[in-house]
């Protein structure tokens, strides 16, 4: 890991301390307001934050397809996973930032595990199927009242840029819910950082899909779609490849 990059992530953190007054206020809506009230709020502090953060590493995001988003409703975004850069990605590139679908292990990282909660992420343990299902559970109830989620179908980062197995989570959530599911393709992230260890300037280019619609949709519906939406990013993957 070279100097720059050490530096980089040195700045990532300590770049969240001048925020502990914009922390609190977040805290205190969240604990006096409904989520409509203290959200504005929290989505202005929160990109506030990443934009230098992207513009310090050089990344660029190059952005198609956001008036397909669907406005005034809850939205189940499903992107590819390859690098840390797709999850700036999605809430630079989104009218509303949505809450994210999490690993619990990113409750240990020191200040962004609290802005993780404000933004009202829900953590889930991928080894425990329990608390998975409870977690789904959580996510669901949240979707209901109007939130938007980001649920990477995959589970895990790719290690090498391709296409993993779509797993059905972000199915189930919308089956419970009736949301609209936006397809997400990712095109760049991993070389931004996974690719050589270090953090490289660049372009990551984020295109939205033509959302799905689910209300109606029968069960067997919802059981072929995350095979679906991955044949769908593919398709968009390999024509942008020609």
């Amino acid at each position: 890991m070279d100097f720059f990059t050490l530096k980089w992530l040195g700045k990532f953190f300590t770049s969240l301390n001048k925020f502990n007054p914009q922390l609190r206020k977040a805290k205190e809506m969240k604990e006096t307001m409904s989520w409509q009230e203290y959200k504005p709020f929290v989505d202005e502090q929160v990109r506030a934050w990443l934009k230098p953060m992207v513009e310090m590493a050089g990344v660029d995001f190059v952005v198609k397809g956001q008036e397909k988003i669907p406005v005034n409703q809850p939205v189940i975004y499903t992107p590819n996973h390859a690098g840390a850069f797709d999850i700036p990605a999605v809430i630079l590139s989104t009218p509303v930032v949505p809450m994210f679908m999490a690993k619990k292990e990113l409750k240990k990282l020191p200040m962004v595990n609290k802005w993780m909660d404000v933004v009202d992420c829900v953590f889930v343990d991928r080894n425990n199927k329990n608390t998975a299902r409870s977690s789904l559970h959580d996510a669901i109830e949240k979707v209901k009242t109007g939130r938007s989620l980001v649920i990477f179908p995959e589970g895990t980062r790719s290690k090498d840029g391709t296409l993993g197995e779509f797993r059905g989570g972000a199915m189930k959530v919308a089956m419970e819910t009736g949301a609209t599911v936006v397809p997400v393709l990712i095109e760049g992230s991993r070389e931004r950082l996974e690719a050589e260890s270090r953090v490289t300037a660049g372009t990551v280019h984020v295109t939205f899909l033509d959302p799905i619609e689910t209300k109606g949709l029968a069960k067997e519906d919802f059981f072929r779609m995350p095979s679906e939406i991955r044949a769908r990013l593919q398709a968009e993957l390999d024509k942008n490849k020609n």
